[in-house]
This record gives structure tokens, sequence and C-alpha cells, in this order.
């Protein structure tokens, strides 16, 4: 008889728990942790181990993108990437992102969190409001949440859905 020996790894980030305990002990806590580290005003840097701490090490970021030929097309990158791309740039623009409305369900250790937010930035002294949805997919392991994934349409000519939109 042949055994199998199954190995389970946990693609989990690297960072340390320990220095951002309360921003990964529920579902709550971590979406609350995104959204405040990416935002800021524009004297503010972000805390990108922080922003690190929140996800697997496999996660990824993904969003719409218009594209002049085919309409819409999804780009994905990875949190590393992310910060690399928009980390001076949300400090520039002093970009506040708030969550208006969720919905979550779960099963097990799965969550996804379909949030709802506004964004207000400043390009060239303009100031710009905009909206989207991020769907946040969660993996709950032992004592702390992870994300897994961020997708997003920031699409802010669509109409927000009513069940979506909250009070």
């Amino acid at each position: 008889m042949k055994q199998i020996l199954i190995v389970i790894t946990c693609l989990c980030s690297s960072f340390s728990y320990a220095q951002y305990p309360n921003d990964v002990v529920s579902e709550d806590a971590i979406i609350k942790a995104l959204y405040d580290v990416i935002s800021g005003p524009s004297t503010q840097n972000r805390d990108w181990d922080r922003f690190r701490n929140l996800f697997t090490k496999e996660a990824r970021m993904m969003t719409v993108a218009i594209h002049k030929d085919s309409g819409k097309l999804i780009r994905t990158i990875t949190p590393e990437q992310y910060i690399e791309r928009n980390g001076k740039r949300l400090q520039e623009i002093g970009f506040i992102e708030t969550e208006l409305n969720r919905i979550t369900e779960s099963y097990g250790a799965v969550t996804h969190a379909f949030s709802t937010y506004k964004s207000d930035f400043t390009i060239n002294g303009t100031p710009i409001k905009a909206q989207g949805i991020n769907i946040i997919q969660l993996f709950k392991h032992v004592k702390r949440f992870y994300i897994v994934s961020v997708y997003w349409d920031g699409d802010s000519k669509l109409v927000m859905p009513k069940k979506y939109q909250g009070q």
C-alpha cells in the first residue's frame, strides 16, 4: 500500500502579524484597514508594510480598465505592483477612499465582500469625486484574515444599483 503525504501550505504574508494585529482580526477590521491604508491627504506617506500585511503572498488585484479598441478589459497586478504603480501617485493627489456599503457572504474560511466606495482626490488643482465597487475575497486562517483578491470597477459613469447603495 502506498502512502500519500499531503502537505498543506499557507501562501500567507511574511509580514509580522504582531505588528498589525487589529487590522486582521475580523472581516470588518481587514476591509477597514484596506481603505484606511490607501487613503490620506497629499502630505501623508502611506504605510505600505501595513498594506502588505493584509494580503496572502499569492494575492491579486484586478481592475476593470477602459480600452479604446475593445471597450473594457481586466488588468491584474500583485499588491507589490500596486504599491510600485500607485504609491507615490496616491500621496500626490491626496486620495481618500471611503466605504459606503457592503454586502458580505461567508462559507467556512471563505468570505466574499461586495464593497461600494466613493473616492475624493485632486488632479492639477481640480477636485475629483468617483465611485465604484470593490469585490474583496478573504481567507480566514486560524486567528486572522487575509485578502486573497481585490477586483474593482471604478467607472463613475455607471449607475450604482440600489442594492449596493445602502441607506
